[in-house]
């Protein structure tokens, strides 16, 4: 099945990364090349990043920001549908760390990339002639546009925002944290993972970085949040830390809209149920409801 095969790829990127932490960074390669050419085969998702779009009246430009260890390619199967519907869309790869080949994205520490997502952003409005931007993000990525909002030049800039299983509160990793913490694991090991991916401790439930992110409340006042989640999740755990709190925010279990969905984590962008949510989020007016016939329906 398609999700077993993304969640072992993940799992083996994740193995390669310890690996890679007993070798010196210099002997590593660099990656420009890698990450050309991811930005190269992104173009084969037609009308992405096209500064020409303009939104129709009721619409904002439309940023999609993807999960750990993937690219803006993640959104091969969302970015059409958008597309095709009339939005303009957009993508960045985030935090790709030059020290690690192959251009895996989300690695470099989470500041860092919200800001690059920052710069892209304000670069996307300027383009666009556009006041304000809506966001879609996929767990790492469903926590930049709040870091931009609340602690860079964010504010103000964005209207929605889409959480698809953001790391809103953290993960406990399937308790692999835990573990690790019982047995003295844990704390040795962020010294190896910071060389090449110093998000991953970042995201951690307990690390400071969750802390000063939810600090005040877990939403930014005057955005409309939105979140889904999905019960097989084994990358953010418990699933329910994908929620926000506060009043009008949406936070929805993708197995109540349709419980044949085994989507977990890597693949809830490749679900029909969660792309159905996402533009019903994006555009209400026309808002149809997602649930088991969104599976086979087409867009």
């Amino acid at each position: 099945m398609k999700f077993s095969l993304i969640s072992v790829l993940s799992a083996a990127s994740a193995a390669v990364l310890l690996t890679l932490s007993a070798v010196p960074a210099s002997a590593l390669p660099a990656a420009p090349a890698a990450v050309q050419s991811i930005e190269k085969r992104a173009s084969e998702i037609e009308g992405l990043n096209n500064y020409s779009c303009k939104p129709a009246n009721g619409q904002r430009p439309v940023i999609l920001v993807h999960a750990t260890l993937l690219t803006l390619n993640s959104w091969d199967d969302v970015a059409p549908v958008l597309i095709k519907r009339g939005f303009c869309v957009f993508a960045l790869t985030y935090g790709v760390n030059k020290a690690v080949p192959g251009g895996f994205g989300g690695l470099n520490t989470i500041e860092s990339s919200a800001q690059e997502l920052a710069n892209f952003a304000n670069n996307v409005l300027k383009q666009t002639n556009s006041t304000q931007v809506d966001i879609v993000g996929h767990s790492q990525g469903g926590i930049l546009a709040r870091y931009w909002i609340k602690y860079l030049d964010g504010k103000g800039k964005v209207y929605r925002h889409v959480g698809v299983s953001p790391i809103n509160h953290g993960t406990t990793l399937s308790n692999i944290v835990t573990i690790a913490k019982t047995f003295g694991l844990f704390y040795p090991s962020q010294d190896l993972f910071d060389k090449f991916a110093p998000s991953f401790y970042q995201m951690v439930n307990t690390s400071e970085f969750i802390k000063k992110l939810n600090a005040g409340g877990d939403f930014a006042p005057g955005v409309i949040h939105s979140n889904i989640a999905t019960k097989y999740d084994e990358v953010v755990t418990p699933y329910e830390t994908c929620w926000q709190k506060g009043a009008g925010i949406t936070n929805l279990l993708l197995q109540d809209l349709c419980m044949l969905s085994l989507n977990e984590h890597l693949t809830m962008v490749n679900s029909n149920v969660v792309i159905q949510f996402i533009l019903n989020q994006l555009d209400p007016v026309t808002a149809k409801t997602a649930n088991c016939l969104a599976i086979v329906k087409g867009f």
